[in-house]
């Protein structure tokens, strides 16, 4: 957050000068109000600037990739750096609050904290704005809507943060106390609330913005984010022993919540009102959703919220192709860039595993799921094999679920399947065309669902039955997501399936948001919102129970013991923790070093019990 003033101003002259399509002005001295508010065209420039300053806070550059994916429990960070290096270590082992000094989170709090800043700044210029008041109020709301996110995502990374919804005027402004996470979370209800109230429909969103609409969100994308809040807060308050505060007594009653069924109904109303009245539909087949090179109608409908591959602002989107595309993929030997960020062989034997899948029959991977009549998974997922761009077959998990510790090239390529929904046959090693879904219609049919699972008393009565109506919507899809007759899996639920469990139905909703939308850069949020003892039980215990299939795999070559390798890809002598106690600190993340220096508002020496943000705590110095 330092020299924050300065970075507004230099950013809304920026994208001042980049909008071109929506700007006949171009700004290339230093920030002017008047002019950055003097026509409607500057006000949808400034706006998508803002936009774009947001996705650069780590959705489409990698950062999510790199320091969330693998702290959920559900991904791996595979890096050669990983070898010889604990930074990457502790990420895919949940211990994200020691990760303070992480270059990659510094840049992200600072990008969020500047499209708030942005948001601000625009908000303020617009009182003296010609424009007129029923079109200021249109971009008022979008205005709304990003800050609310921006502070959503803040709010849910590090509890209490600092709040800010006025510009600053000096420096001295910028700092600020950490506010309670709950109020916090308050103010993003009334901005999306506002939001709600004067955001564009979408006819009138695409009337605007024409051919740059796919990026932009309608005053029902609102109410859809506004779900989601309510079921974080909801999760959040029904599980008040496990989450990351002590002795501390959330209140939410500005915002007209008193316990977590309240949250819950108003993240169903919303999640309803979205389903049946908003302008969004199912794409009928799941394959379609990731085909990005032939986006048509349907295609659009789904999206909600998508930051979009945007080359004319200098946006080739190459960060998520790099993360998702394998090492070799390029055709050469080694590829540090590519392919970090990959499934945790855990979790992609559980999804093969709750579906079905079928073990494999040779000696190396007889005990290896190596097919899942989900076909999400194939989507989703590479693995087995995949082509190179020089047109040789490359092998990957669980082909030959042997991994070979001494070649550090081999332990990259062929240990764990990759990411394959941003796999762009287009990528030349510097553009990709990849955009990336924040929120799509399916996730509102899952809120939904999540919702109605945590109101009911058993999966057999009127909450739950609904909750599983909800999931069965997306589950047909998917099983109609082939070629001819429907996939065998995932079957129709029904409330028999849980025995009348509630806590068997929540957890189910659960690993379908996993096996519906894996490295949407969901994964963080939904397994932490969860709290501590579900993160210990779900999460820890069976990966440290799963042992990566040890007794089958060969790591002497050459006469040589390399399991020390093992152990740090796979945590077979590090456990996860598995107290409550010690998993609560995960539960959110450490501010970032930089930022207890700079902001001399903070206390550097507060010791918190609730999590690790005091420096003694702190790993890298």
């Amino acid at each position: 957050m330092k020299s924050i003033i300065k970075y507004t101003s230099v950013f809304l002259g920026i994208f001042l000068v980049s909008c071109v399509d929506f700007l006949e002005e171009k700004i290339t001295t230093s920030y002017d109000g008047s002019v950055m508010v003097s026509s409607p065209e500057a006000l949808e420039a400034n706006v998508l600037g803002i936009h774009r300053q947001l996705a650069s806070s780590g959705f489409k550059s990698g950062t999510f990739c790199e320091w969330l994916a693998p702290a959920s429990g559900l991904a791996h960070w595979s890096n050669t750096s990983a070898l010889t290096n604990p930074l990457e270590r502790w990420a895919c082992c949940l211990k994200f609050t020691r990760f303070s000094q992480h270059p990659e989170a510094y840049d992200s709090f600072t990008s969020f904290y500047r499209s708030i800043y942005l948001c601000n700044s625009l908000l303020a210029a617009m009182q003296s704005s010609p424009v007129d008041d029923a079109y200021k109020k249109e971009i008022e709301g979008e205005i709304y809507f990003l800050r609310a996110m921006a502070y959503f995502y803040l709010v849910r990374l590090y509890g209490d943060v600092t709040l800010h919804t006025e510009a600053p005027t000096s420096l001295s402004e910028v700092y600020g106390p950490r506010a309670d996470f709950w109020i916090v979370y308050c103010q993003i209800i009334k901005d999306l609330n506002l939001a709600v109230a004067q955001m564009r429909d979408w006819n009138r969103m695409v009337e605007i913005a024409g051919g740059n609409a796919s990026g932009r969100v309608c005053n029902y994308a609102a109410v859809a984010c506004r779900s989601l809040v309510y079921l974080t807060i909801g999760t959040l308050l029904a599980h008040p022993d496990d989450n990351f505060w002590v002795n501390r007594t959330p209140d939410f009653s500005e915002i007209e919540i008193a316990d977590a069924g309240d949250a819950f109904r108003k993240a169903l109303s919303d999640a309803e009102d979205v389903i049946d009245h908003g302008p969004f539909e199912l794409c009928p087949d799941y394959r379609q959703l990731f085909r990005w090179t032939e986006a048509g109608d349907w295609q659009l409908k789904e999206r909600i919220w998508v930051m979009p591959r945007s080359p004319e602002a200098g946006d080739a989107n190459s960060g998520l192709t790099m993360w998702a595309l394998p090492n070799r993929y390029m055709g050469t030997s080694n590829v540090d860039n590519f392919g970090r960020c990959r499934p945790d062989r855990w979790f992609f034997q559980k999804w093969c595993e709750d579906y079905g899948g079928q073990k494999g029959t040779g000696s190396y991977n007889k005990n290896v799921y190596v097919g899942c009549p989900d076909p999400r998974l194939s989507v989703n997922l590479i693995y087995n094999s995949y082509p190179g761009q020089n047109k040789t077959l490359y092998n990957c998990y669980p082909a030959d679920n042997r991994i070979f510790p001494g070649n550090e090239t081999m332990m990259k390529h062929y240990g764990l399947p990759y990411y394959k929904k941003y796999y762009d046959p287009t990528y030349d090693n510097s553009v990709g065309n990849a955009d990336l879904y924040v929120m799509r219609l399916a996730e509102v049919y899952l809120i939904a669902a999540e919702a109605c699972a945590n109101l009911c008393e058993s999966a057999s009565d009127a909450y739950g039955t609904k909750a599983v109506d909800y999931v069965n919507v997306i589950l047909e899809r998917a099983r109609n997501s082939v070629d001819g007759e429907p996939a065998a899996e995932p079957q129709a639920w029904t409330a028999s399936k849980f025995n009348n469990s509630k806590e068997a139905l929540v957890n189910a909703i659960f690993w379908e948001r996993c096996y519906e939308m894996p490295f949407e850069h969901h994964e963080y949020f939904d397994t932490h919102r969860m709290g501590a003892r579900w993160l210990a039980e779900n999460i820890a215990k069976p990966k440290n129970a799963f042992l990566y299939l040890n007794e089958q795999e060969d790591y002497t070559r050459d006469g040589t013991d390399y399991s020390g390798y093992r152990t740090i890809y796979y945590g077979r002598d590090f456990r996860y923790d598995e107290d409550p106690a010690l998993v609560r600190k995960g539960l959110i993340s450490s501010y970032p070093y930089d930022e207890l220096i700079y902001n001399t508002c903070l206390d550097v020496n507060k010791s918190d019990p609730n999590f690790g943000q005091n420096p003694a705590e702190v790993y890298w110095r």
